[in-house]
């Protein structure tokens, strides 16, 4: 992706990832096209016209690496040679590539089938075995708060045991599932990667699951992976992307020596002659919610703006994150409206807040808003 003249970002707008999208992206790939593949969610984004970029390669928002999402540039290349590590991990394993059959089940931004028919556990059930032909392997991709909500149906359990292989990132995988998911003999295959990273960089085998092995797995053959003085995942790798700024330029992710720092800690276990990698706990102040990462900077900017544009008599405002059992944390807002306010202009303003964050993104929607600590709406 060698610099030269300016090209133009064609832009495609998706919510799940759905047939049609998938298939105006590839069609912007065979034209060589630059594409930001960008949620239908985030409405107030501003989006760069042009880059100083050869296509085709894609951009995606990133959960970004310290405090705040970034725009993650790929080359088609990038994305082939993560496939291709994939493939080989499958391999390995006895896996048939041409025999596999992918479900793509994940919220954007990873990839995706509709959100509302994983939830019909039942038709779920059906359409599968119906699809499913002998000698296949079936493989999907899940994070934890949608295996939660499967594992809570019959059909549901049904549904996670016709699958060989059930790649599970995006966020840690409580115990309490993980220990149904091994009584029920469910191929979970936990896994850790970022968008930087064009996907997944270690994976942990089903049979080393199912056996209690407690990490996200051996490192993939394309990846050298370390732990920084400061106990940061560092990754080296030929597809790490670059990162595009406000300004239309680009800057590399990775440091002088081709490393790249994740925004996560962990550390290297050795087993069975071979490197694995414990995910610990991310460093800064953002959060998992259903897979995806919330940085409550970049809501409390967004919030303050709107106060201050609709001149709404708050004083202060305060965002954590609460335990949610489906989606492991959600968004929790406290304000403080200005002495004197009165209660038909704290109901009002608390309604007009409401309306505005029903057009953000679903894990960045606040669960409740708390008025003083004591009342809650």
């Amino acid at each position: 992706m060698g610099s030269t003249m300016k090209n133009k970002i064609h832009i495609i707008e998706v919510e799940n990832n759905e047939k049609e999208s998938i298939k105006k992206i590839l069609e912007n790939i065979n034209d060589k096209k630059i594409t930001y593949i960008k949620n239908k969610s985030y409405k107030t984004e501003e989006i760069l016209e042009t880059i100083d970029l050869t296509g085709p390669a894609i951009i995606l928002n990133s959960s970004g690496s310290s405090g705040k999402p970034r725009k993650c540039i790929h080359s088609v290349e990038n994305l082939n040679l993560s496939a291709k590590a994939s493939g080989i991990w499958l391999e390995k394993q006895g896996f048939k590539l041409q025999n596999c059959l992918i479900f793509n089940t994940l919220p954007f931004n990873h990839i995706n089938i509709s959100p509302e028919f994983i939830k019909k556990t039942k038709e779920l059930l059906v359409f599968t075995n119906e699809i499913k032909k002998e000698n296949q392997h079936l493989i999907t991709s899940l994070v934890p708060t949608q295996l939660k909500r499967l594992l809570s149906e019959k059909d549901g359990i049904s549904w996670l045991k016709i699958f060989d292989l059930i790649w599970i990132g995006g966020a840690s995988i409580p115990s309490e599932t993980s220990l149904k998911c091994r009584q029920e003999k469910i191929n979970l295959a936990p896994c850790y990667g970022s968008t930087e990273t064009a996907a997944m960089v270690t994976c942990l085998k089903p049979k080393e699951f199912l056996a209690g092995i407690d990490n996200v797995g051996e490192i993939l053959c394309d990846i050298n992976l370390r732990i920084s003085k400061k106990g940061l995942i560092q990754i080296k790798s030929e597809r790490i992307g670059i990162e595009l700024l406000e300004t239309s330029k680009t800057k590399n992710f990775i440091d002088k020596n081709g490393w790249w720092e994740s925004g996560d800690l962990g550390e290297i276990q050795e087993l069975n002659e071979s490197s694995y990698l414990k995910f610990i706990s991310r460093i800064d102040n953002a959060f998992n919610s259903g897979g995806e990462i919330v940085f409550p900077e970049v809501i409390k900017l967004r919030l303050s703006e709107f106060i201050s544009n609709k001149k709404i008599p708050i004083e202060n405002f305060m965002i954590s994150n609460i335990p949610n059992k489906e989606w492991g944390n959600k968004i929790e807002i406290i304000i403080d409206f200005k002495k004197q306010t009165s209660k038909t202009d704290i109901e009002y303003s608390l309604k007009v807040l409401k309306n505005f964050s029903k057009n953000w993104p679903r894990h960045e929607r606040p669960k409740t808003w708390i008025i003083g600590r004591n009342k809650s709406y």
